[in-house]
């Protein structure tokens, strides 16, 4: 009963109520006056049609197309402005200008390291060309000169985090999707105010939406700025029926001093380093970087601090000239609505596609699109060992349903599928042939691919390549494959149900 009253009062329940309300209400006074005024369903009938002929001739992954053409023509009015609001992918005039100014702010600091690349490129031209499309697409830069750790499960992510907070001197960056009050927050914020006070230049930006889901109080921000932090909030999360509300800051960083920096699935809240066991045991990663990729993960934060709050940052005065030991190559990038490359989805694809022997992919949502589905089945069906472990207990029903839904065309190609039976595994990583890996905080499903903003670290013979396939065959170990007859014997009414998930995914 407290959880349920705790909900009904929470802001994240109240402003979502709202925002359904408003929607009810401009639905029921469009079908109103379309039933009670001719003309007027006529000029409904041909805004649909138009919008019908955009979703056609738009550059969108066909599956997109088709989940949306199906409620725009089975419900007019609704179904049309349900996509007007919630179904175009580029962000609108005024947001798109405010995120290229943020971007081109980095200025010359966003030069490429073309010697290296080469260098690259005349030992292993595929390695080059999988470097050169994520430094292209995502301006961004290859590193030699960075030491890395793969770090699992949450816990030991968590303990190395403490560590290197402890030794900040100059400035502390953080970005998450999710800070929730709890031990692993209070321990950070703890921190955090000791370092503020000895003159540390703090910064906590965080996703309105995401931390006020898990239940952030409403005070949050004021409370930390009282503490002397600088704080920004991405896209308040507000009564507003503005398309960008559906857009989210999806990131998790935090960068120390320029000099070392992390990421990965894990947010600031207590089950990511196990102490909320509600979904069973919660499996999760992270990456530690020390070295020169640092500072293009700083510029990367600036960027992103510049597009939320409006503010043009110094990025000079952040810029560290810090080489650590070579770790094989690093390239941190990132991904946002403004780049219609899906740079994400690319990079999986590239490396699914470049794969000699293996390719194990970690995956807490399976929600792919045609493109990703037809690379793994080419690969399987070439020969690669192909192993992606999904959790064997959901966080989401309808999730999971929907991640279920791919495992019959995956499994009868030689895909190999497994649950982790412990719990949930929150784990966003690929990993290849001993050589490369994806470390980063993108799903396999169309929010991270299409909406939301997003970054990873592309990685190239360095330890935390061997790293995450140790960590990936220990989970490995726990957990149960799927086969084709647990398959055949799901009952009729959920694999009916998985149908339909599958037709409707790219909405949800």
């Amino acid at each position: 009963m407290n959880k349920v009253l705790k909900l009904l009062t929470s802001r994240a329940f109240i402003v979502s109520a709202l925002m359904f309300i408003e929607i009810v209400l401009i639905a029921s006074v469009l079908i109103f006056l379309a039933h009670l005024f001719l003309p007027i369903f006529f000029l409904f009938l041909l805004s649909n049609i138009i919008i019908v002929i955009g979703i056609i001739n738009r550059n969108y992954n066909p599956m997109f197309k088709i989940a949306w053409l199906i409620p725009v023509l089975a419900i007019p009015v609704c179904g049309a402005l349900f996509y007007i609001m919630f179904g175009r992918t580029r962000l609108n005039r005024k947001n798109t200008k405010r995120l290229t100014l943020a971007y081109n702010s980095a200025g010359g600091f966003l030069s490429a390291d073309n010697e290296l690349l080469t260098r690259l490129g005349a030992r292993t031209p595929h390695i080059a060309r999988e470097a050169l499309y994520i430094m292209q697409s995502s301006r961004t830069d290859i590193f030699e000169f960075t030491e890395t750790e793969y770090l699992s499960p949450g816990i030991a992510f968590f303990e190395k985090l403490v560590s290197e907070l402890k030794k900040a001197k100059n400035f502390i960056f953080i970005e998450y999707f999710i800070i929730n009050e709890g031990e692993m927050w209070e321990t950070i914020k703890h921190i955090l105010s000791e370092k503020q006070n000895c003159g540390v230049e703090i910064r906590v930006m965080y996703d309105d939406m995401g931390s006020a889901i898990s239940g952030v109080p409403p005070a949050f921000q004021q409370d930390l700025r009282k503490l002397g932090f600088n704080v920004a909030v991405f896209n308040p999360y507000k009564p507003s029926l503005d398309k960008f509300l559906n857009y989210r800051d999806h990131r998790k960083v935090c960068i120390i001093d320029g000099k070392v920096a992390f990421t990965g699935g894990i947010n600031i809240a207590d089950e990511y380093i196990g102490i909320n066991d509600r979904f069973g045991h919660w499996q999760d990663s992270g990456i530690m970087l020390r070295g020169d990729a640092v500072n293009r993960i700083t510029v990367m934060y600036l960027q992103m601090w510049t597009f939320t709050t409006n503010q043009p940052p110094e990025y000079e005065d952040y810029m560290v000239d810090f080489r650590a030991n070579h770790d094989g190559y690093v390239i941190p990038f990132s991904d946002e609505p403004l780049i219609q490359d899906l740079i994400c989805e690319s990079a999986y694809i590239n490396i699914i596609a470049n794969a000699t022997k293996y390719v194990y992919i970690c995956a807490p949502y399976l929600i792919i699109d045609q493109n990703v589905s037809s690379a793994l089945i080419r690969a399987a069906k070439s020969g690669i060992d192909i192993k992606i472990i999904t959790p064997g207990t959901p966080d989401k029903k309808l999730v999971y349903y929907m991640t279920q839904s791919n495992y019959r065309d995956l499994i009868a190609a030689g895909v190999n599928v497994y649950e982790f039976t412990p719990g949930f595994i929150h784990n966003k990583t690929i990993v290849s042939d001993d050589e490369k890996a994806i470390v980063g905080t993108a799903n396999f499903d169309y929010r991270s691919f299409y909406m939301h903003f997003e970054n990873g670290v592309w990685l190239y013979g360095s330890k935390a390549v061997m790293q995450a396939k140790s960590s990936f065959e220990n989970a490995l170990a726990l957990s149960r494959k799927v086969t084709r007859e647990q398959i055949e014997e799901t009952p009729f009414g959920r694999r009916l149900m998985c149908s339909l998930l599958k037709v409707f995914a790219p909405l949800l």
